[in-house]
């Protein structure tokens, strides 16, 4: 679903990394995650700190299930919302340095005998490194009416609204680019649909199994999974205005196999944070490949502190990047401090307004400046 603005984030990018002076352990970390939780009314709260020695503090405060008064713990799997997109991205740069396709590509070169293709804005102008940078000109689905409309009609229906790829692609379709491709930003979950069509057109194998292959085995993220099930195992419940999203037979009013490439993994702070260092560290991409997920990109010189790369945000000239992500009834937040090779993830299994940018700030003061 559709990232939060990234405003807050450079709050983060400029305060989170002072000096620290105490150090971090599991009992500061929980203190600190218990006073948040009981502020911001979560059920939930758990969180993992990676510091550049690869030792990895997590703590999990609060109910994963208020029901059944099931205590939260480090492991049991949330959506993780935009997160997802990190990894979209970082398997892209893969198929580059492969040299299956490349970042100046046409996607029209992949994508232009669909029979929706040439109904996209900027259809003929749109580049793969575009599609990564959320500046190809396309909008966006979430908080359309006639999507929204589609959604309660399905959920009425059926009990849950699911969607494949092309339909939601259809709700920006025939519509007016919002600039020329390569002239702006605007945050879209359907241009990142048209790049997952995109990757397995290039690839000839499912966006999925692509992931599995290339990133999760490797790296041995085994508790990142797939959201492409209407019921997904081994996840904690969210709870949207208080109200528990999963229904009594384990689905929600917007089934999540419907968010494929636009984020669509469930996964925990541990695995990101193990993600999101792997990739800084060049064990995913080539260094130079992502020195290009930080360097991507438009840049508005109105806000000049912050930019979206390819699958990245980016701040504070590059020594900052990390993504936000969000799914009806839960939140994730992830940030990596080059300097310092420090990684922090957040989650908590409830939505709405929620400060945790200023939570990975609060955390990042208990770990040590020198590690």
């Amino acid at each position: 679903m559709r990232a939060v603005r990234a405003t807050t984030w450079l709050l983060v990018a400029t305060l989170a990394w002072s000096p620290a002076v105490l150090g971090i352990d599991q009992q500061s970390l929980s203190t600190l995650l218990e006073q948040a939780r009981l502020e911001m009314k979560m059920p939930g709260l758990r969180a993992a700190v990676r510091q550049s020695d690869g030792r990895i503090v997590r703590a999990a405060v609060g109910l994963g299930d208020k029901e059944s008064e099931i205590p939260l713990d480090d492991s049991i799997g949330m959506p993780g919302g935009s997160t997802g997109k990190s990894f979209v991205a970082a398997l892209t740069m893969l198929l580059v340095e492969d040299g299956t396709l490349s970042l100046d590509d046409p996607v029209s070169k992949w994508l232009g005998d669909t029979s929706w293709y040439e109904k996209l804005p900027n259809a003929d102008d749109i580049l793969v490194r575009h599609l990564l940078s959320h500046s190809s000109g396309i909008s966006d689905y979430p908080g359309k009416v006639s999507f929204n409309l589609s959604m309660v009609g399905r959920v009425v229906r059926h009990g849950s609204a699911k969607y494949e790829p092309e339909e939601l692609i259809g709700f920006v379709l025939g519509k007016r680019p919002r600039f020329p491709a390569g002239e702006g930003y605007y945050y879209t979950d359907a241009g990142y649909l048209v790049l997952g069509r995109l990757i397995e057109a290039a690839a000839g194998k499912a966006y999925y199994d692509l992931l599995q292959e290339r990133i999760l085995d490797p790296l041995q993220l085994d508790e990142v999974r797939p959201a492409d099930q209407s019921v997904l195992e081994n996840i904690t419940p969210g709870y949207m205005g208080g109200r528990r999203n999963l229904k009594k037979d384990g689905r929600m009013k917007f089934d999540p196999s419907s968010e494929w490439t636009g984020g669509g993994l469930t996964t925990n702070p541990t695995m990101l944070v193990q993600f999101y260092a792997a990739l800084a560290e060049g064990r995913i991409v080539e260094p130079e490949s992502f020195a290009q997920m930080l360097d991507g990109g438009w840049r508005d010189p109105k806000t000049p502190e912050w930019h979206y790369g390819f699958g990245l945000f980016v701040y504070d000239g590059g020594n900052s990047f990390g993504h936000a992500g969000l799914w009806p009834g839960y939140r994730t937040r992830v940030m990596h401090h080059l300097p310092t090779g420090t990684t922090i993830a957040v989650q908590t299994n409830r939505d709405g307004r929620l400060d945790l940018a200023g939570l990975i700030s609060q955390i990042a003061e208990l770990v040590p400046a020198t590690q």
